[in-house]
């Protein structure tokens, strides 16, 4: 056994030698970055070991090091191994700090209509009220006569209060994501949500991105159970923090969750097995019904969860619930939504009828594979301008900045290819004052040293250009094809939504000029927030939402681009600045 102490949180553990740090540090509930969930892929886990022995994997330091780091004791988290006592400082940039969570969703007034009500007795007797109600009983009554109030699932008795207890009937919306978790206390008597609250996702600790903890689920027996514990302990958190000065937990009586499909079977703890078989997964369409207290959820004994149903692997309950918060379910309107985030999910549809894909958008616009790059957090540049020779920015926090995060990234490209320092094909001018030739790429100069919190410039490199290039061409190209299979032009949109936390702060014109959207001339843009949340809360306060919302999940078709013809055409042609000149005649005629 040997002790393990992190810096500068003065975490300690006990621990047996030979763990990578990083497990150590999962075990220890210490949060370091971990992109590729500790495969030694993603160069973001960089400590330094400060005391102790330790053996190190040597690739992965070689590929992501410079000679100094690794002189200075820099080592990757997941490929170095301890076997003495150790102590390890986090530098600020391998840290998981405070994200940028959005919390805001936008719903349009509807029928409030929940799953689960309360009636008021006024010195009645209980079994004579149940039987001339026709009332099912599944729970067992503290209160047979008196003042009692019932709680009410359609016909089924669920709970029986002493006294009148209308004025406390709740319901928890929660957008399950990959990162980070919303939770949303409703009022089910009026609808008004009384609080929203917000916090990581546990899972994060055992790796940032969706796939990495597949991987971990694979590789360890208990791996969903800890996975699921993870996120429920999460969601108790925040639900300790909901209810504080409002009520008790036993007060929430419904629950209705949104996530990816992956998340939700995490969450739920259902077998993940069948989703990886093979390339044609089917998935029912239905919406996961569990019970709340077999969860461990800190809730009314007698409370449903339901999750919003899947409509493939790729797309989730969370786009049913985009979908269902943008309205294109029951819409006149021609509408296309993205919902930006580790994958790009893109759904094409009107009233009745929606097609829908996933393509791999998202890592890189969320700081993987990007040498400065980082999640939404604080310390990182999200909106960038350049003027003449001057780089203006702002920060998350007002801080001094230490990354760059996705929305930062799409200004800066845009900023780059505006002004000349950036071609259609992606190469910077290396004459340019602020690129320059580094360790092995040329790079442009964001944030000088001086400037930044990390004391080391923050810098774009000419091999972060051209993976930010590909990734916005996947997006643009699931767009074309979708457009393309509906046998419409983009002209014919009238409706663009914008959903997720990333798409909520991105400057939409960056976006068309870099060729992440096309023009889509006649289209107006909306930008609808959480829409995971939205869909989450409209079913929540909406039997008929709960109903819409599985009817469009099975209506929805999935395209699966991986094998599509079409989708690699697009693809190819969107991998310059802006792309495809047919889907961009605005922005060839200013630029290029």
């Amino acid at each position: 056994m040997i002790k393990v102490v992190f810096l500068p949180s003065g975490k300690r553990i006990e621990c047996e030698a030979g763990k990578s740090i990083l497990e150590i540090a999962q075990n220890a509930g210490e949060g370091i970055r971990s992109l590729c969930g500790g495969k030694g892929a993603c160069g973001k886990c960089k400590v330094i070991v400060r005391k102790g022995d330790f053996r190190i994997n040597p690739e992965p330091h070689e590929k992501f090091l410079s000679e100094n780091e690794r002189k200075e004791g820099t080592v990757l988290a997941c490929q170095a191994f301890l076997f003495s006592d150790a102590e390890i400082f986090i530098p600020v940039e391998s840290r998981l700090e405070k994200q940028q969570i959005l919390a805001d969703f936008i719903v349009s007034a509807g029928e409030l209509s929940p799953n689960v009500r309360k009636e008021f007795y006024r010195d009645s007797f209980f079994p004579e009220v149940v039987s001339r109600k026709g009332y099912t009983l599944s729970c067992n009554p503290e209160v047979e006569e008196g003042d009692f109030t019932l709680v009410l699932r359609g016909n089924e008795v669920i709970a029986v209060e002493e006294g009148d207890t209308r004025g406390e009937c709740f319901g928890l919306a929660i957008d399950v994501g990959t990162t980070t978790l919303v939770a949303a206390l409703v009022d089910l008597n009026t609808g008004k949500v009384v609080n929203i609250a917000s916090d990581y996702n546990g899972q994060i600790v055992y790796g940032e991105e969706v796939l990495s903890r597949v991987e971990f689920v694979f590789s360890r027996k208990d791996g969903l159970n800890i996975l699921q514990r993870a996120v429920v302990d999460s969601v108790n958190a925040l639900i300790d923090r909901l209810l504080e000065g409002y009520s008790s937990p036993e007060r929430i009586y419904d629950v209705v969750a949104a996530g990816n499909t992956l998340m939700t079977h995490f969450f739920l703890k259902r077998d993940i097995d069948y989703l990886f078989r093979s390339s044609r997964v089917r998935v029912e369409k239905k919406g996961f019904v569990d019970e709340a207290k077999k969860m461990g959820l800190n809730v009314n004994d007698n409370a449903l969860v339901f999750a919003l149903p899947p409509v493939g692997r790729y797309v989730g309950g969370d786009i049913v619930g985009d979908v269902l918060a943008a309205g294109i379910a029951d819409s006149p309107y021609l509408s296309l939504m993205v919902d930006l985030g580790t994958n790009g999910e893109i759904v094409l549809g009107s009233e009745g009828w929606a097609i829908s894909t996933s393509v791999a958008s998202g890592p890189a616009f969320e700081g993987y594979e990007i040498k400065h790059g980082s999640r939404a957090v604080e310390g990182a540049i999200d909106h960038v301008e350049i003027n003449g020779h001057g780089v203006k920015y702002t920060v998350i926090g007002g801080k001094k900045p230490r990354s760059i995060c996705g929305s930062g990234l799409i200004d800066l490209l845009a900023e780059l290819f505006r002004n000349g320092i950036v071609d259609f094909q992606g190469n910077l001018d290396r004459e340019h004052e602020r690129v320059r030739k580094g360790e092995s790429d040329y790079e442009f100069v964001v944030a000088y040293a001086s400037e930044t919190e990390t004391g080391k410039d923050i810098v774009l490199t000419q091999t972060d250009i051209d993976t930010l290039i590909k990734s916005k061409a996947a997006v643009c190209a699931g767009i074309a094809v979708l457009i393309k299979k509906a046998g419409i032009s983009p002209a014919d949109v009238e409706r663009f939504y914008i959903a997720g936390g990333f798409g909520y702060y991105i400057d939409f014109e960056n976006a068309v000029t870099i060729g992440l959207f096309p023009e889509l001339p006649n289209a107006e843009v909306k930008q609808i927030g959480n829409g995971s949340l939205a869909g989450a809360y409209l079913v929540l306060t909406s039997q008929k939402k709960r109903n819409l919302a599985e009817t469009m999940a099975k209506l929805m078709t999935y395209f699966d681009l991986s094998t599509d013809a079409d989708f690699m055409d697009e693809y190819n042609a969107a991998l310059s600045l802006p792309g495809k000149p047919e889907l961009f005649p605005t922005i060839y005629d200013r630029y290029v």
